[in-house]
């Protein structure tokens, strides 16, 4: 019984998803500079790191706030994402002929995972409740539209990986994932503008909360627009540096990042 509780208990929960993000942190590192993918490493790396370490003292103090496991786990999956992508790369397009190549390209997909937390950080935060119905329902539907997208991509991604040879773009990316068409790009796409959608709602909450919001609340919501800028910045860096790598490989088949790139169920 000691032992389950043991099991149980918030710390050891941190302890598991902080050695996992820094463990998935450290051969992202590895596999980024081996892949020679240095862009695609800058938004995970910002998003990624600061997420893992925001969420590691909310996560232990107020175990029962989700916000804070939120941006554990999306710290986690940026950092795995990328291990995917990169080692997918390495395995399909560079000839290393490693194992375990399907299961990269399966991590590949929580990217979108790891986006669509950060979305409903923005709603939940800073103290994980919702204060009205509507909300609630509206979170609800903004789940089941991305569980939709998970199936039809979890569904393209067996294909893709059934069929022969297996299509790996530049970036270490199923193709058929990140260029979407056919039946999946008939759910992909208007799920993904749904999604959009109401993450503007959630933003539009925020915003019309400022006004009636104490001293402490505003503080925290300048913390949430200060984290939202910087991610917005590193975009913006990074879809720079894409464009510029973009150019290089017309002439030296430079890979060209694609991290700001989302079609496939935010996939990207």
């Amino acid at each position: 019984m000691a032992g389950r509780l043991r099991l149980a208990s918030p710390v050891t929960w941190v302890a598991l998803l902080g050695g996992l993000a820094a463990l998935s942190f450290a051969a992202m590192v590895s596999l980024t500079f081996l892949g020679g993918q240095v862009f695609n490493g800058t938004l995970p790396l910002v998003i990624g790191v600061t997420c893992a370490g925001i969420g590691i003292l909310p996560a232990r103090r107020q175990p029962r706030n989700p916000v804070g496991w939120l941006f554990l786990v999306t710290g986690a999956c940026l950092f795995l994402s990328t291990d995917g992508s990169d080692y997918a790369l390495l395995a399909y397009r560079m000839g290393h002929h490693l194992p375990l190549g399907a299961l990269a390209l399966a991590l590949d997909q929580l990217w979108g995972t790891g986006l669509v937390l950060l979305f409903v950080v923005i709603l939940l935060f800073p103290d994980g409740r919702l204060p009205s119905r509507l909300w609630r329902a509206t979170l609800w539907i903004f789940g089941t539209v991305y569980a939709v997208l998970q199936v039809a991509t979890a569904v393209a991604v067996a294909n893709a990986i059934a069929a022969h040879p297996i299509r790996v773009d530049s970036n270490g990316g199923l193709s058929v994932v990140d260029h979407p068409a056919g039946w999946y790009n008939l759910i992909q796409g208007p799920g993904t503008v749904v999604l959009i959608a109401l993450t503007l709602c959630f933003v539009a909450r925020q915003a019309l909360s400022w006004r009636r919001s104490s001293n402490e609340r505003r503080q925290q919501l300048k913390w949430l627009a200060s984290g939202a800028a910087v991610t917005v910045a590193c975009g913006v860096l990074s879809s720079t540096l894409s464009s510029s790598a973009s150019a290089m490989t017309i002439d030296t088949s430079i890979p060209v990042p694609r991290r700001l790139l989302i079609p496939a169920g935010l996939s990207r």
